[in-house]
C-alpha cells in the first residue's frame, strides 16, 4: 500500500461515516426547511471538515511505506479524528431543533440547548403528536390578570414566553391570527424588488402573494417568515435578506 492508496482507503471509510451522519442531519435532526434555517448546512460542513478532510489528509501526510512508528501515527490520527467527530456530532445533535413553538405572534425553533440555557431543563415533549421537531403553541390564560401575573413572573426570571412549558398545547393553525400576526405584505413586496425572494417563493408554491399570510419565524441563521395559505396550511418558508 502506498500513500495514495492509504489516503483513498481512509477517505472511503470516512465517506461511509459521512453518508450515515448526513442522512441523520438532513432527514432526522434538521428535516425540511429547518435544514436551511437552523443549522443543517453548518452541521454538514462541520462533519465534512472533520470526517472527510482532517483524517484522510493527515493519513496522506504521514503515510510512508516502511516508516518507523507508522502504526502508532495512524492510530493517533484515528483517535484524533474520532474525538473531533464525536465532539462535532454532539454539537450538531444538541443544537438540532426539537420544537417549533408559536408564542405571541411569532414562531420560534427551539433546540435542546436552548431549553437547557433558558429554562434549565428539557421538557417532556413526547406527549405531543408527530415527529420532531414538535409543533407547539403557548396558550396563556385569557384572563388579563392571570396572564399579566404569568408574564411578570417570566420577566422576573428572564424566561422567554416560549419556554413556559406549563402552558404548551399542540399547535393548530387556528392559533395564528392571520391578520394581526402577519408581517406587512407591502414590506415583503418592497424587498422583493431587489431580492426576488417573494417571486421565487410564489413560483415554487403557486398563487399570489395575497393568498398567504407570512408570520415571523425566529431562526438561528436566517431572517425568515413562515407562509400560511388561505386554507390554513403551512406552505413553506420565505427567507429574507439580513439587514445591512
Amino acid at each position: 500500500m502506498n500513500r495514495f492508496t492509504a489516503f483513498l482507503t481512509h477517505f472511503g471509510i470516512s465517506l461511509i461515516i459521512f453518508a450515515i451522519l448526513g442522512y441523520l442531519i438532513v432527514f432526522q435532526w434538521y428535516p425540511g426547511f429547518f435544514f436551511a434555517t437552523d443549522g443543517g448546512w453548518q452541521g454538514i460542513r462541520i462533519v465534512a471538515l472533520v470526517d472527510l478532510v482532517l483524517g484522510p489528509t493527515l493519513t496522506f501526510a504521514v503515510f510512508k511505506v516502511g516508516k518507523r512508528g507508522l502504526k502508532l501515527d495512524l492510530t493517533m490520527i484515528g483517535c484524533l479524528q474520532t474525538a473531533c467527530l464525536v465532539a462535532g456530532t454532539y454539537v450538531v445533535y444538541v443544537e438540532r431543533p426539537i420544537a417549533m413553538i408559536f408564542a405571541d405572534g411569532y414562531f420560534h425553533s427551539v433546540s435542546a440547548g436552548d431549553f437547557m440555557t433558558d429554562a434549565g431543563a428539557i421538557p417532556d415533549l413526547s406527549t405531543y403528536g408527530g415527529d420532531y421537531p414538535k409543533w407547539i403553541s403557548v396558550a396563556l390564560p385569557e384572563d388579563y390578570t392571570k396572564q399579566s401575573a404569568i408574564r411578570q413572573h417570566a420577566r422576573k426570571n428572564n424566561l422567554p414566553i416560549r419556554m413556559l412549558d406549563d402552558y404548551y398545547k399542540s399547535f393548530e393553525t387556528t392559533d395564528v391570527d392571520l391578520q394581526h400576526d402577519a408581517f406587512p405584505l407591502a414590506k415583503i413586496q418592497l424587498a422583493d424588488e431587489k431580492t426576488k425572494v417573494l417571486t421565487k417563493f410564489l413560483s415554487e408554491h403557486g398563487g399570489s402573494a395575497e393568498d398567504y399570510a407570512f408570520i415571523r419565524f425566529g431562526t438561528r441563521y436566517e431572517l425568515a417568515l413562515l407562509a400560511i395559505n388561505t386554507g390554513g396550511k403551512i406552505s413553506g418558508v420565505l427567507t429574507m435578506p439580513a439587514p445591512t
